[in-house]
């Protein structure tokens, strides 16, 4: 029997790198979800079943240090990586404390190498 892909969600309000994401994942055999904000991304989270999640930090409606917040106080174990323009370090502080797999920097790390570090972790 085959075994059900890992499902992830990928919370990312820019539409080219989501779209990169969402084909790339799925090109590794992962089920994506993809959604644009913060609110979309814990309503996904609490209503289905989750395997990790790839998120940024600066979004509408509500940004990722509080979805992070909200999602930890759900789940301790979800793997989450940050993938952000965010890059300083009171701003990785403020996200590994709520234990994170790892925290990238979208100028500093390309789609491809993104992607096979994920599935490496996920």
């Amino acid at each position: 029997m085959a075994q059900t892909p890992n499902h992830l969600l990928v919370v990312e309000d820019e539409k080219p790198i989501s779209r990169v994401l969402n084909i790339k994942l799925e090109q590794k055999g992962y089920n994506v979800t993809v959604v644009r904000n913060g609110k979309d991304a814990l309503r996904t989270f609490e209503e289905e079943q989750v395997d990790g999640i790839l998120l940024d930090l600066i979004l509408p409606e509500q940004d990722g240090f509080e979805t992070l917040r909200q999602i930890r106080e759900q789940d301790q174990n979800v793997p989450i990586v940050i993938l952000s323009n965010l890059g300083q370090p009171e701003d990785r502080e403020r996200v590994e404390k709520y234990g994170i797999e790892k925290y990238y920097v979208k100028a500093d790390i390309s789609l491809h190498t993104l992607v096979e570090e994920i599935s490496q972790m996920i």
